[in-house]
């Protein structure tokens, strides 16, 4: 073959090697940012519960007001109480783990399954994400590609202060 032929098709196959090379590389980018792992958490809302006999522990008083939690004296109808006076309970609103993690670039994914409480409100305000959970239902809260490391709140605007968790997003490792 002639010098000039054989570096036409030298340079022919480099340009091709090249473009499947660019064309491999960014379709591979696009795949990987399209389907960013996913991170499936499961909690659960639940109520915790506490009583004592007043000959034993005095009534400590009043709580935070917001409906996460609940203190009733003795004499009260709620708290499971029914008047009596002998006793007195609290209540709280809590997910049952307080703190979820995930790496920065995953798709968080919450399961949140409803023990107590007909409805929780839930809010999630540095991802601007908000669902709810109702007794007896798994809530499945796509919260998205969390891209930044931080700490999110995760909030019961039905039963606050009490009723929160974090979602602490770590970078890559």
């Amino acid at each position: 073959m002639r010098p000039k032929t054989i570096a036409a098709i030298a340079g022919v196959l480099v340009a091709l090697g090249v473009a499947l090379l660019v064309a491999f590389v960014g379709k591979s980018e696009a795949t990987t940012t399209a389907t960013a792992a996913t991170r499936t958490l499961y909690v659960s809302a639940v109520e915790w519960k506490g009583s004592a006999d007043v000959a034993k522990e005095p009534y400590p008083g009043p709580v935070p007001a917001g409906g996460g939690y609940e203190s009733c004296p003795p004499g009260s109808q709620e708290c499971g109480l029914k008047g009596d006076t002998t006793k007195w309970a609290v209540e709280t609103y809590r997910f049952d783990t307080a703190t979820v993690v995930a790496y920065a670039g995953e798709r968080v994914v919450i399961n949140a399954f409803g023990v107590n409480a007909a409805k929780h409100d839930i809010v999630v305000p540095k991802l601007k994400k908000s669902f709810t959970i109702l007794r007896g239902v798994v809530t499945r809260a796509d919260l998205g590609v969390v891209s930044k490391p931080g700490i999110y709140k995760i909030l019961c605007i039905t039963h606050p202060p009490a009723h929160q968790m974090d979602l602490v997003v770590m970078p890559k490792p």
